[in-house]
């Protein structure tokens, strides 16, 4: 495999899935601490500049902070009282999970006030465009991977980079219509 997958081996019992090779890529996983760290620092910038007196963060998300929170927490204890062991891989998916909630409750609100509009009036095409290719290059990469490994049933082996790239294109197709 070219890419070095970082999880490709773990078909056994600990693989939520349990279908097939699983695609996760060394720039998988870099990609996503790279997008924690600026989601970070953005919103440490938000803080530093008094945005979150102006207007606080509803209680709908800190109810959704808190309940991620605690579902993950839970999530880590259970496996550890019931496996003996903090299961990576399950709680990568459980993280996933949680990243497919977020991109599809980010892509809502603007979809919806396009739709009322009637109009894209100030959204940017270029971060549409961006998008797009986005989902789609990552759609190619997760082909190409399986592709590599002859064994299409990686394709099912990482649903949240598949969910992921399919919510992007679909709702971004939305923005070109």
């Amino acid at each position: 495999n070219s890419g070095g997958s970082m999880m490709g081996d773990d078909t056994d019992e600990n693989n939520p899935s349990e279908k097939g090779q699983i695609t996760v890529q060394r720039n998988d996983v870099a990609f996503a601490i790279h997008a924690l760290l600026m989601a970070c620092f953005t919103l440490s910038q938000v803080g530093l500049y008094d945005s979150f007196k102006a207007r606080p963060p509803s209680k709908r998300v800190y109810l959704f902070l808190s309940a991620t929170g605690a579902f993950c927490s839970l999530y880590l204890l259970s496996t550890r009282i019931l496996q003996g062991q903090i299961v990576l891989l399950g709680f990568l998916y459980v993280l996933g999970t949680i990243k497919i909630i977020i991109t599809i409750a980010k892509y809502i609100p603007q979809a919806l006030l396009n739709r009322s509009r009637k109009s894209t009036v100030g959204w940017n095409v270029y971060n549409v465009i961006l998008d797009l290719a986005g989902g789609v290059l990552s759609l190619l990469q997760l082909v190409g991977d399986c592709a590599d490994m002859r064994d299409w049933t990686g394709i099912t082996g990482n649903p949240a980079k598949i969910s992921i790239a399919l919510v992007a294109i679909c709702f971004d197709n939305n923005m070109f219509a």
